[in-house]
C-alpha cells in the first residue's frame, strides 16, 4: 500500500474593502505568496523553536511582484491586527488600517508579519490606494493548512 499525501500546500486568501468617508468604493479578493521566512516561522513553530505568531498587517509601497524570498515592503508600515482565529485547518487575521495610519503611503502592498519582524505571506496588487485621511482599509487573510 502506497500512502500519498493529497494535502495542498499553505496558501493564503486576501480579501480588503476600502472605504472613503464611511462609503465602501471598492472590494478586492485576491490570493497571497506564502514567502520562505513563513514556511521557516512554520517550521519553527511546530518543533517548539520559535512562539513568534503573526501580529502585524504590513504596507508599503512597492510595485515588484512578490517573490518566494521576500522579507520586508518598500516604504513598510507596520499596524497590529484586530483580531487572529481558527476554524479547522484555517487562520484568518483581521485587520484595520484606520483614518490616522499610512496616510501619504501610496499602497501597492500588503504582508502578514509575525511578532519577531519576519514576513509571513505577500501580496502585491495591480493597483494603487494613495491613502489619505479620508481612507480606511478593513480587510482580512485567511491562511489554508
Amino acid at each position: 500500500m502506497i500512502l500519498q499525501d493529497i494535502l495542498r500546500p499553505c496558501r493564503g486568501d486576501f480579501h480588503l474593502t476600502i472605504y472613503r468617508g464611511g462609503r465602501e468604493i471598492s472590494r478586492i479578493d485576491d490570493h497571497n505568496l506564502v514567502v520562505d521566512a513563513g514556511r521557516i516561522r512554520l517550521a519553527e513553530l511546530a518543533a517548539g523553536k520559535s512562539s513568534a505568531c503573526i501580529t502585524k498587517i504590513g504596507v508599503g509601497s512597492g510595485s515588484t511582484a512578490e517573490a518566494a524570498d521576500d522579507t520586508e515592503l518598500e516604504g513598510q508600515q507596520l499596524f497590529p491586527l484586530t483580531s487572529a482565529s481558527v476554524d479547522g485547518r484555517d487562520a484568518r487575521f483581521d485587520f484595520l488600517i484606520d483614518n490616522s495610519q499610512a496616510n501619504g503611503l501610496k499602497i501597492h502592498e500588503f504582508g502578514l508579519f509575525c511578532a519577531d519582524g519576519a514576513m509571513f505571506s505577500h501580496r502585491v496588487r495591480t493597483g494603487l490606494i494613495e491613502k489619505e485621511d479620508d481612507i480606511q482599509i478593513k480587510g482580512y487573510w485567511i491562511l489554508h493548512f
